[in-house]
């Protein structure tokens, strides 16, 4: 194994890490010192888990799986661009199966899109941000679809 391969993308995920985990650590030790209110923090937190996990932390963290690190393994093992669209793809759908059950399937055009920018790119940072605005229109319908029906 090539060490150096890996030591060169330390860098990427080095800078994913800072800009996703760094503004809510920063923010939440300034909350708590200038508020003195860690509790009220994590109750704020606690109402809007969902939100922050389904537009930030899910398709931060599936990008950086299933476009980047299988892409670094297709590179590494020589796997030609459509072997990587479609390992990336199946990963992708297989893994929203567990939770979205078959209806995961649609989810198969979206990922090939997402790997085919990635290719274009080689930007994580475009397929993260494309993937954070897609779950945010998702949340902000299916928010609205849930309060429609129950506002009857």
């Amino acid at each position: 194994m090539n060490c150096l391969f890996f030591r060169q993308h330390l860098v990427v995920v080095f800078s994913l890490i800072c800009i996703f985990f760094l503004p809510f650590i920063l923010f939440f030790v300034e909350y708590i010192l200038v508020e003195r209110q860690w509790k009220k923090l994590l109750t704020i937190y606690k109402k809007n888990r969902i939100i922050i996990q389904s537009i930030v932390w899910f398709p931060v963290l599936e990008e950086i799986i299933f476009r980047f690190f299988i892409y670094q393994y297709c590179e590494l093992f020589d796997f030609n661009i459509i072997q990587y669209i479609l390992l990336a793809t199946f990963s992708f759908v297989i893994a929203h199966i567990f939770y979205q059950g078959v209806s995961s399937i649609v989810k198969i055009l979206f990922s090939v899109i997402l790997s085919i920018l990635f290719l274009l790119t080689l930007n994580i940072f475009v397929t993260i941000i494309i993937h954070c605005i897609f779950n945010f229109l998702v949340y902000i319908v299916r928010t609205s679809k849930y309060e429609n029906h129950h506002s009857w």
